[in-house]
């Protein structure tokens, strides 16, 4: 697995990939919010039932999106939380197994548009699980 990608460019892409996830929510948000627009077909699986259903969906992703990116920022101590730095050593490990379970469930969506995030998702969880296995983040 090491051979494959380093540690440096999966987490300079995981980090890449986790803005342009929180630009998504945000984007998504904004537009529930300011332009009345909700597109409960495409999000989710077309599974929401309501507006509201689906705003507290995207703000829990949201939030979610963020704590991976800052627990990530701990992780190779680009923020200098050194006491958090075993709790998010541990996170990357559930972190790869939620984008696992996130991708599985990506696939088995009934639109077009949830399965095309499987792409995103499978290369965050292995992306994550290149961050977890590595020992070492002093070489970032």
């Amino acid at each position: 697995m090491k051979r494959i990608i380093n540690f440096n460019t999966s987490v300079l892409l995981s980090l890449f990939l986790l803005g342009i996830l929180i630009l998504f929510h945000v984007n998504i948000l904004i537009g529930i919010l300011f332009f009345d627009y909700a597109p409960t077909d495409f999000l989710w699986g077309g599974k929401m039932k309501s507006v509201t259903q689906l705003l507290n969906f995207e703000i829990v992703s949201l939030l979610s999106s963020c704590i991976f990116f800052f627990l990530l920022l701990i992780r190779i101590k680009w923020l200098n939380l050194l006491k958090l730095l075993g709790v998010a050593r541990t996170a990357m490990w559930v972190v790869f197994v939620l984008f696992l379970l996130n991708t599985i469930g990506n696939v088995m969506a009934t639109n077009t548009f949830e399965r095309l995030f499987a792409i995103a998702t499978g290369l965050l969880s292995f992306l994550f699980l290149r961050i977890a296995i590595e020992k070492n983040t002093d070489s970032i």
